[in-house]
């Protein structure tokens, strides 16, 4: 116990820093934003991100990137460096945001995420704006609504994208709802737990990112996803970040220098299948 609580303080004092480095990066994207509304709520809009020097009528390929912050914190906006290998390979970025609980409920943030994907579709038609295949990404609570959005093709196609995603990053995400407390809360919700929504996993490229460490997000949930996703003969590779905490997964997002931004990149640009298993 002691030791999961050292971990957890870890990943507590280590935000300042991560935060001030994104925020650098931040500053330094050129890229053109655009933030489109699809509900009442303040929190119901979603950024569009495009290469800087875009036209509408480009025909660009697009990803999704869901922020992290425990389904209750965090921004699009603060999470935006996360979008700078996409936006390098030439893709228009989405970033939904969702309203947060105790109001909103996991169903309603996910059904927000739903309306989000909707309405980008929707101005994409009007705009002239080409769709495409998407790729999906997110980190931590982030990558639990990248990985359902993944395993549901149907609800992409539902909201007038011409297929579900056909690759998901996830960096340390909750993946596995057995693994998480309160139960009385996450009891509530088997339809939103990815590691029981499997049926449609063999249509996506996985990459998982982790620290082995992580205090936050414990390293079992990549663990668990990937034999899983084996045993549906999924294309699935899971990088293990030794000793790394849960801020370790997210450091390529601001650092091209970080030891994990190339495998990251590699599988945004790559057209051909990644190497299945671990590391």
């Amino acid at each position: 116990m002691l030791h999961q609580l050292n971990r957890s303080l870890r990943d507590i004092l280590g935000l300042p820093g991560y935060w001030r480095a994104s925020t650098r990066a931040r500053r330094g994207m050129t890229a053109t934003h655009l933030s489109l509304p699809y509900g009442p709520h303040s929190r119901q809009y979603t950024l569009l991100l495009e290469p800087e020097g875009t036209r509408a009528g480009d025909d660009l390929p697009w990803a999704c990137y869901l922020h992290g912050g425990a389904w209750t914190f965090g921004t699009p906006e603060s999470f935006s460096p996360a979008a700078r290998p996409w936006l390098a390979a030439g893709f228009r970025v989405v970033l939904p945001s969702y309203r947060r609980p105790p109001r909103a409920t996991l169903s309603a943030i996910v059904a927000d995420c739903r309306s989000a994907l909707a309405a980008v579709a929707a101005y994409a038609r009007e705009t002239g704006r080409p769709l495409s295949v998407p790729q999906i990404g997110g980190i931590s609570a982030g990558g639990h609504l990248a990985a359902l959005l993944a395993l549901h093709p149907e609800w992409w196609t539902a909201a007038g994208w011409p297929a579900g995603p056909d690759r998901a990053l996830l960096c340390a995400a909750p993946l596995d709802f057995s693994l998480l407390a309160p139960q009385l809360i996450f009891g509530r919700f088997p339809d939103l737990n990815p590691l029981g929504e499997l049926g449609a996993a063999a249509h996506v490229r996985w990459l998982l990112l982790h620290g082995t460490a992580d205090g936050t997000v414990d390293y079992r949930h990549s663990l668990r996803f990937l034999e899983a996703l084996e045993a549906r003969d999924a294309q699935a590779r899971l990088i293990p970040i030794p000793a790394g905490g849960h801020l370790a997964a997210g450091r390529w997002t601001f650092d091209d220098a970080n030891t994990y931004a190339a495998a990251v990149a590699e599988f945004i640009r790559s057209a051909g299948p990644i190497h299945p298993g671990r590391g």
